[in-house]
């Protein structure tokens, strides 16, 4: 919408001289410390300060009375005076006359007003608005602290002087005094203007350097941008957590006051609500300090001075070190000066001291610490998701910390640390290894020890235990996004889960962040970065870490053969040096001396002491090389001599077996965690710990479950039921050798229960029974491992939680084996035997069958029940159950199976012979598929199975239209005849089935054979196939057969027709003549005329007449042609002999259509004209038969000797106009005189009537205009539903929507198949009506005819059956369907989801009106036309089945949010904002899509009726009135032009004859 206000805009010419709106804000500081605000719009370029003040003055009226000025006292403003005194903008005094154009227009200006009185003052109530945005206060740090706090107001100053001009000084100094927190910084300042207003600083959201955040994502690292702003909140909030009063002080270069604002915690905090409030503070101008200006000579600066602080203060040497450990790379850095000198980016002063010169500090200790050369690379984030462009940088720098003379590094910085006050409780294991800044600024909160990257080698391996000496350094730039206190990172951020989860594979798959690792502008892989680090710890091994570890016998150089994951050395590990005797801590070491290692003294020693002897001291590396690890071999008390460790040397080659002997650090030694021991001390402990060696495994019972205070049940028995809840818990101890069954009395002595380390092991199997087989089976059901625990001072005790754990565990009945285990040596089985329940609680189907197939009529297979009980266990059946069988598919299909033989075999119910017997397969076509439920009457136990039931085979043919093979045809097609099929049970046989079919007198088109297969509505339809080839009056037949029975037959008789002849023909003629113009016609048995009898070669319908005779006269070749029943012999030539003359006419094709004729021929004879007047017979003459009308008949003139005198003259004037017409024949001129004076008196005739009848012609089309015009003047304000209703059925005779408009009006819905089974419910053009003429047509217009005469159905897709459902109806009602139609199902529709108007009785669609940009509505908007269509009470209770109404359906779907205005040119305004389905106007504009119909008074035929009202009753009786007439107008016209017709036509024949005559006349 926003993009095409430009173009409105366009259209608007402007004046180029015409000047710009000036817009001042003038903010007035007033004498008794209020200020208010002066807007002026386009003033007058002078004004004096009188008019001023007076502005002034009434300004600050108003905002007394609405109360926005507190109510305290305070001073009176003397106005006249301060007309009289002056105004001070910027240093500047304005008196006399006040210059607008001294401001800037469009920003604030603040001057002061002087009342001449000599008081001043330098703050102001509510100079400043901070009303911050209600979605930032949700964003506020919860955790916030005095180093947090300070950190975000250092923040701020270090962007400000980040910006400062080159040689400008950059300068943050930090005091903490005994009354005040003082930050300083040098920065640009801030003033008054709309741009740097200082009143930013305290609003919360306003912040000026959140919008560079992009400007510092990507560059060098470290990324020294100092864009931090990421909340708008830092400043203020900071302020309020470590004081009750703020006052900020900022200059601008510009500016020459200094601009105050004051924050009060209180004041703020007690009018913090949103609702209405605004936070509002004090504010003020001062002059400079000269401290101030002294700290900042290019003269801007930012002061913030905390008064009150409520938090505590750390000591300043720890601030100090604290700052410069967050800032460091700003405070003094090297990585990028080109000179190698150290660079001071910002100067930093804390309590008067640079931070330069402070040498305490976690960063430069850690710096001191270090050695070697740094490893590093890049890495680059970006998003995955398309559309989006977020990026992220990082450098991973990683510095290497080692040991030195047997002492880590990290230890040595950690004391360093802990002596300068920093609360140190890590260890070395514990040390974080990685340290994170943003843009150069520590975040000292980050949680992470390390990185996945970080950790390298399998345990105990050297590259392991060197990868804890490294540290990394993480750079990141704005990429990243921090928490709101700017102490951690935001955890949900992609790409600080993406940082945190680097190196770790199984995280990075699912990573939605793509990673490119890159290096002084060179790509790397993944791989390659791996193995450099690696290489890189492994060199800074070797290169500084020394081990102090010295053996005094010569070594023993192992090369090969090496179990390097025994001896717990580097897989790196070339060789080692094997040495019997060692120097550690001044003291000497040797093999075979017995130690004590404590417990706790490393990995693998936590609980117990280790007694072990020493087999070998081993030195990884050679003896010149540095970085090797020291390792002790020992072989604990319970191995023989022969499984330790064993140096051996085999054809000169040394080699070190470890066997059972274990591999501790030298380190133990270091600690003093490893002691000698005496013999006496090895010899009692050798004893114990036979004595204690496990021997086997006991479980606890009961009574010393009880003993120990246990809580629930602890023992199993034997034999339990299914559903038994096993015990809470199982206690199972280790007996020592020592333990008998004689100190049975005593086994929970602590003595007779082994104290174990190592983890016992219980497996549950189940020894299940399968229903048929009953082969047993060992399956795995449940294994748990748990460690010894202590229970009332016992230790040893392993606690299996079962019931809590596997509470179910006694479901299947079977044999439960408890075996429990401690290593490969100690274990102990309990058997457990589960028995079924009695109680039953559900049947199972035997068998495997998914699906039962069977055919209507036929058994169902047998079928196997089992009985099972409440937890699936089979159980027999007690007795055979009273049954209930029946198919059900939906709530219309259930048919019940009454034929059941049921019993018992061997406790499991047997179902057979249960037959299926239904006739409402045809509910469940075209799949058959159902649900075969077997119930208990008595009990609620029942099965089921999926089933197929097909129908059986054809037993029986209805035809759906009995009367489809009546008033067949030769050569007919015969239309709608489908046969149904039907099977024993009256259902409709399956799909595909064939179907056998005899025909007598009948052929079916496009099929090879004569079997059909039957269609998916189980019938066979014929229509338009099956072709009449019997000729007239002869039978045919159809017959079905099944098998070698025939089961239906259908036998009709084609219509009979005869050939008649139309003229008479003579008894008597004279031979050698010729018969003229014979008519003949074909007729039915009620002696109509078939004028389907038509010849058209184009059709290829042959219907032609031949004649057979034996005379050699006529031409058996030539055919006749039928038109419309009948055909004319123009000419027979009769034979020259005289005698009786057979003849026979014939149809060409239809030989049983035939008439035998037969005249007497008599000789030819001559007769000559006697005086007075009679004539003979002149053989040029021709005899021609007369017609015969109806049963009348004109007998033939046939020639005689004496011809009566009336005769004669009827006779001459044929004879005269037949010689006219051959112009041979002789005439007589007197004859002729008379005839010319006869056709002259006809064409006077003719002429009078022809005026006539156009004088009338002209008076019934006046007539006709008059009463047009009355009716339509009439229909401009009325249509109803039942005029167009006539109207359809009238003009649009041969569609659909006219057969239902018939249908309406003649036959009841109950009666007529279509309305009341296919759920017609009408046509569009009729389910609603309007308010207004010009809305009903141009909504007509817009969907135009075809979419108008759509029929309307109600289910979600169009019934198979309702186009020949709609041709019966039209048959029947003699009418026919020509042209094709659209149907409209409201099922299928998308409805309309977004809710209706509440309350309102037209269930109007809620929809949202249309608005401008600047949310006024648009103007000349009326409505959605979907909720401008009124339905009637019928029309509102129609609904889908899944209850959506005409509106939500129909109508939203053609008209979607169609809208409807007044004009063409509102809806050319509106189409700028509006978007979807277009728009139209009452005065004919269509706006759709890209097409636009300027249709004016455009009147469609079909449009929707007009909402009647009470007071139009009148109009509509005068409506029909009209049309009545015009009709009646109408049928006179017609007769009128046919007159007209006949008349013209004997008119010009008249005149060819008259022609004719005259001509001849000329010639004699």
């Amino acid at each position: 919408m926003s993009n095409r206000r430009p173009l409105k805009r366009a259209l608007v010419q402007v004046d180029d001289d015409e000047e710009e709106d000036k817009f001042y804000k003038l903010k007035i500081l007033l004498p008794n410390g209020t200020n208010v605000t002066l807007t002026l719009n386009n003033p007058q370029p002078e004004m004096s300060m009188r008019n001023f003040v007076n502005l002034v003055k009434e300004e600050y009226e108003k905002t007394r009375k609405s109360c926005e000025l507190s109510g305290k006292m305070r001073k009176r403003i003397d106005w006249n005076l301060a007309a009289e005194s002056y105004l001070d903008f910027n240093g500047e005094k304005i008196r006399g006359m006040v210059r607008l154009e001294t401001f800037k227009p469009d920003m604030c200006n603040i001057l002061r007003l002087d009342d001449g009185s000599g008081e001043a003052t330098t703050m102001y109530e509510n100079m400043w608005d901070l009303t911050p945005d209600t979605d930032m206060l949700k964003e506020l740090p919860e955790n916030y602290s005095f180093e947090t706090a300070l950190a975000d107001l250092i923040d701020n100053s270090l962007q400000a002087v980040w910006s400062c001009s080159p040689g400008n000084r950059r300068l943050i100094s930090v005091d903490v005094l005994e009354d005040r927190i003082s930050v300083f910084d040098s920065g640009p300042g801030m003033d008054s203007s709309k741009e740097n207003s200082i009143a930013k600083w305290g609003k919360i959201g306003a912040s000026i350097h959140r919008a560079h955040k992009s400007k510092a994502i990507g560059g060098k690292p470290p990324y020294l941008m100092p864009f931090f702003g990421m909340f708008g909140y830092g400043g203020a909030y900071a302020c309020m957590h470590l004081g009750m009063r703020t006052l900020v002080s900022s200059k601008t270069k510009q500016s020459k006051k200094v601009f105050t604002l004051q924050l009060n915690k209180e004041a703020l905090i007690g009018n913090r609500s949103t609702s209405g409030k605004n936070w509002k503070v004090d504010g003020g101008m001062r002059d400079p300090l000269e401290e101030e200006m002294k700290l900042s000579p290019h003269g801007s600066f930012t002061k913030v001075e905390i008064f009150e602080w409520n938090c505590k203060i750390p000591e300043i040497y720890q601030l100090q070190c604290r700052l410069k450990d967050i800032y460091f790379p700003y405070i003094q850095y090297d990585e990028v000066s080109k000179t190698g000198r150290t660079l001071r980016p910002v100067e930093f002063q804390v309590h008067g001291e640079d931070l330069t010169e402070i040498v305490g500090g976690e960063v430069a200790t850690t710096n001191l610490n270090s050695k070697g050369e740094e490893f590093w690379f890049q890495i680059r984030f970006c998003e995955k998701r398309k559309g989006t462009s977020q990026e992220a940088n990082a450098r991973l720098k990683f510095v290497y910390f080692p040991i030195v003379h047997g002492k880590e590094r990290i230890d040595i910085i950690m004391e360093s640390l802990e002596k300068e006050g920093y609360k140190v409780s890590e260890s070395f294991q514990a040390f974080g290894r990685l340290s994170v800044r943003r843009l150069g600024r520590l975040l000292p909160e980050v949680p992470w020890v390390s990185i996945p990257f970080m950790e390298r080698g399998a345990r105990a391996t050297t590259l392991q235990k060197c990868c804890q000496r490294v540290k990394c350094f993480v750079d990141l730039d704005a990429g990243f996004v921090p928490t709101p206190s700017k102490t951690d990172l935001a955890s949900q951020n992609l790409f600080s889960v993406a940082l945190k989860n680097f190196g770790s594979k199984s995280k990075e798959k699912d990573n939605d962040v793509s990673m490119v690792i890159h290096r002084e502008g060179k790509s790397l892989a993944y791989g390659q970065v791996e193995k450099g680090y690696e290489e890189w710890v492994l060199k800074m091994h070797k290169s500084y870490d020394e081990e102090d570890a010295l053996g005094e016998d010569e070594a023993t150089v192992i090369f090969d053969s090496l179990d390097k994951k025994a001896l717990c050395i580097s897989p790196d590990c070339e060789a080692v040096r094997v040495h019997k005797v060692m120097k550690r801590k001044s003291k000497s070491w040797e093999r075979g001396q017995k130690i004590k290692i404590m417990k706790g003294a490393c990995a693998g020693v936590h609980k117990n002491d280790v007694y072990a002897t020493i087999d070998y001291f081993l030195i990884e590396n050679f003896e010149d090389e540095t970085g090797g690890d020291a390792r002790i071999i020992c072989r604990q008390i319970n191995f023989s001599e022969e499984e330790g460790c064993m140096l051996l040397t085999i054809k000169g080659i040394s080699k070190l077996e470890i066997r059972k002997s274990s591999s501790f650090p030298i380190s133990i030694i270091d600690t003093e965690k490893c002691v000698l021991i005496d013999d006496n001390e090895w010899n009692r402990k050798l004893v114990k710990q036979k004595e204690k060696d496990p021997s086997r495994i006991d479980l606890l019972d009961e009574k010393d479950c009880r003993t120990l205070k246990f809580n629930g049940e602890t023992t199993i028995g034997a034999s339990v039921c299914a559903g038994q809840t096993p015990p809470q818990q199982i206690v199972a101890v280790v007996r020592p050798a020592s333990y008998t069954s004689s100190k049975l009395s005593k086994k929970l002595d602590q003595k007779h229960i082994v104290k174990m380390d190592g983890e016992m092991l219980m497996e549950v199997e189940l020894q299940g029974t399968e229903m048929k087989s009953r082969v047993k089976n060992a399956k795995p059901l449940y294994s748990d491992r748990c460690f010894p625990t202590n229970r009332g001072g016992l230790h040893g005790l392993y606690i299996f939680q079962l019931e809590s754990k596997i509470p179910h565990l006694f479901k299947k009945a079977g044999t439960y084996i408890f075996s429990f285990s401690v290593g490969n040596s100690v274990t102990c089985k309990k058997k457990v035997i589960v028995k079924p329940s009695s109680k039953v609680g559900s049947w199972k189907l035997g068998g495997n069958q998914e699906t039962i197939n069977v055919r209507v009529g036929s058994s169902l297979p047998p079928l196997s029940i089992y009985c099972l009980d409440e937890y699936e266990n089979q159980i027999p059946f007690s007795s055979v159950p009273s049954l209930e069988v029946r198919l059900k598919a939906s709530p219309e299909f259930e048919v019940p199976v009454y034929k059941i033989e049921a019993n018992l075999d061997r406790g499991i119910l047997k179902l057979m012979n249960m037959v299926v017997q239904t006739d409402a397969l045809d509910d469940i076509r075209p799949d058959y598929e159902a649900t075969l439920e077997i119930c208990s009457r008595d009990e609620p136990f029942s099965v089921s199975v999926d089933c197929i039931v097909e129908p059986g085979p054809l037993k029986c043919v209805v035809e759906k239209d009995a009367h489809a093979l009546e008033n067949l045809l030769p050569d007919f097609t015969v239309e709608n005849f489908i046969l149904e099929m039907f099977d024993e049970y009256n259902n409709h046989v399956a799909e595909g089935t064939n179907v056998p079919i005899c025909t007598s007198g009948f052929f079916i088109q496009d099929r090879m054979c004569l079997d059909l297969k039957v269609d998916s509505d189980g019938c066979i339809d014929l229509s338009g196939i099956l072709k009449v080839t019997a000729g007239y009056g002869k039978p045919v037949s159809l017959s079905i057969m099944s098998g070698n029975k025939e089961i239906f037959k259908k036998e009709s008789l084609v219509e009979i027709r005869e050939l008649r002849l139309l003229t008479e023909l003579p008894e008597y003629c004279t031979a050698g003549t010729n018969l003229t113009n014979l008519k003949f016609k074909v007729t039915d048995s009620y002696g109509i005329m078939d004028t389907s009898i038509n010849n058209d070669d184009k059709s290829e319908c042959f219907h032609t007449l031949s004649i057979e005779s034996d005379s050699s006269s006529v031409d058996s070749t030539t055919r006749y042609a039928f038109v419309h029943g009948s055909c004319k012999i123009t000419s027979l030539s009769l034979p020259e002999t005289a005698g009786a003359f057979s003849f026979k006419v014939f149809h060409s094709r239809h030989p049983e259509l035939h008439m035998n004729l037969k005249i007497q021929l008599t000789p030819a004879q001559t007769f000559e004209r006697d005086g007075i007047g009679y004539s003979e017979p002149n053989p040029r003459i021709y005899l021609t038969p007369q017609s015969k009308m109806g049963s009348t008949t004109n007998p033939l003139v046939i020639p005689t000797q004496q011809t009566p005198p009336s005769q004669f003259r009827v006779l001459s004037i044929r004879e005269i106009s037949s010689a006219i017409s051959s112009q041979t024949a002789p005439v007589d001129m007197e004859q002729f005189s008379e005839y010319t004076e006869i056709l002259k008196a006809k064409l006077n005739s003719y002429n009078e009537r022809i005026s006539e009848a156009n004088e009338c012609l002209k008076c019934l089309e006046a007539e006709q205009e008059e009463a047009v015009q009355e009716l339509s003047a009439l229909q401009e304000c009325l249509s109803t539903k039942e005029s167009m209703v006539k109207h359809i059925e009238e003009k649009y005779h041969n569609t659909a929507a006219s057969v239902f408009c018939s249908l309406y009006i003649n036959v009841p819905a109950s009666k007529s198949m279509l309305l009341s089974k296919e759920g017609v419910l009408g046509i569009v053009a009729l389910l609603g009506s309007v308010a207004s003429t010009p809305l009903s047509r141009v909504l007509s217009e817009y969907l135009g005819e075809v979419t108008m005469l759509a029929l309307v159905c109600k289910s979600s897709r169009p019934g198979q059956n309702i186009d020949p459902m709609l041709q019966s109806e039209a048959a029947r009602l003699e009418r026919s369907i020509t042209s094709r139609f659209h149907v409209l199902c409201l099922g299928a529709t998308s409805p309309w989801t977004g809710g209706l108007v509440e309350n309102d009785p037209q269930r109007k669609l809620a929809m949202d009106d249309p608005k401008l940009p600047d949310g006024d509505p648009i103007p000349g908007f009326i409505g959605y036309a979907v909720n401008m269509i009124y339905l009637a009470e019928k029309e509102l209770n129609i609904k889908t089945y899944k209850g959506h109404g005409l509106r939500e359906t129909l109508f939203y779907g053609v008209f979607g949010k169609l809208q409807v205005y007044e004009t063409q040119t509102q809806v050319e305004e509106a189409l700028l904002h509006i978007s979807g389905d277009g728009a139209v106007s009452l005065d004919g504009f269509i706006a759709k899509g890209n097409e636009f119909i300027c249709s004016g008074c455009s009147k469609p035929e079909i449009h929707f009726p007009i909402t009647v009202r009470e007071n139009e009753e009148e109009k509509w009786s005068n409506l029909e009135e009209a049309r009545n007439r015009v009709r009646r107008v109408e049928k006179k016209l017609v007769a009128a032009r046919c007159l007209l017709s006949k008349l013209e036509k004997k008119m010009n024949k008249a005149n060819e004859r008259y022609d004719s005559a005259t001509k001849l006349s000329l010639e004699s």
